[in-house]
């Protein structure tokens, strides 16, 4: 049996989530090893599917419908986390309407 819970939201004001290990695509100063360069995400093929960004093992995810706030919710077993849901068309409140 697993339990789902919200984890948080995450925001987007780019249209675009990234996905993938942050040593993958922070820099880090202690090793001169520059990260990915945003122009990398303004470049990128407009895609339907997640592709990878700048050869790194990562995912980049565009085309959902664009900015704004959306949940993230965890499923765990057992107290592990199992899987990570992001709802990209979450309903909108009554405060969005206007």
């Amino acid at each position: 049996m697993t339990e789902r819970r919200l984890l948080g939201w995450v925001e987007v004001d780019s249209g675009t989530l990234l996905i993938g290990d942050p040593v993958y695509v922070l820099p880090r100063a202690s090793d001169s090893k520059p990260g990915v360069d945003y122009q990398a995400v303004i470049d990128a093929p407009a895609d339907l599917h997640a592709q990878p960004l700048a050869d790194r093992p990562v995912l980049l995810l565009q085309r959902f419908g664009g900015d704004g706030s959306f949940p993230v919710v965890g499923e765990f077993a057992e107290g592990e986390l199992i899987a990570v849901h992001i709802d990209l068309d979450p309903p909108m409140d009554e405060d969005d309407e206007a």
